[in-house]
């Protein structure tokens, strides 16, 4: 009997400790895009990319050039040229317009990795941030923003995210309204 009323009452105290661990979990959540947008090195990146995006634009513009004069330059000139030359001319065309295409298929993924390679570090210092945030304000759950339907305000960690990060609030405009 004393066996049984143990037992029970470990288990009894077990439900009581593990219903206080419960009630002591505090849940927030944070739209990492929105840190993401207020953090001034995402700024630079983005400049970084728009630089990136030129010199391959200005790229393309270049050897397009080049395919463009030496196809009008042959289209010219082949009925000059030997067979062995004409074949060397051509197979020159050839490598160049493929490599202009190879361009063109491969711009967006060049653009892609070159963001993911920049945006990394910023993404994890985000990330670190907020579960300094969270931890400093006992929080034991952090969730995505984007994926909740309803949320108490009071929730969002944005503020202290900033906060921690040193980005300033900016002042809202103030809305008038029609007379």
């Amino acid at each position: 009997m004393k066996k049984v009323t143990t037992l029970v009452m470990t288990v009894m105290a077990l439900m009581v400790f593990s219903s206080n661990t419960n009630a002591q979990n505090k849940i927030g959540y944070i739209s990492v895009d929105e840190v993401l947008s207020v953090m001034p090195e995402v700024k630079k990146v983005q400049g970084d990319l728009a630089s990136y995006d030129s010199s391959l634009q200005i790229n393309y513009s270049e050897t397009l050039k080049e395919y463009i004069a030496k196809d009008s330059s042959f289209r010219k000139d082949s009925v000059k040229l030997s067979p062995a030359m004409r074949q060397a001319k051509e197979t020159e065309l050839e490598k160049l317009g493929t490599e202009l295409q190879n361009f063109q298929q491969n711009y967006q993924n060049m653009l892609t990795e070159k963001r993911n390679t920049l945006m990394q570090p910023i993404v994890e210092k985000a990330v670190h941030t907020i579960k300094e945030v969270a931890k400093a304000n006992g929080y034991t759950y952090v969730l995505s923003k984007e994926s909740l339907i309803s949320y108490p305000d009071t929730d969002d960690l944005l503020g202290l995210v900033k906060k921690k990060l040193g980005v300033a609030d900016v002042p809202k405009a103030a809305v008038t309204k029609p007379n």
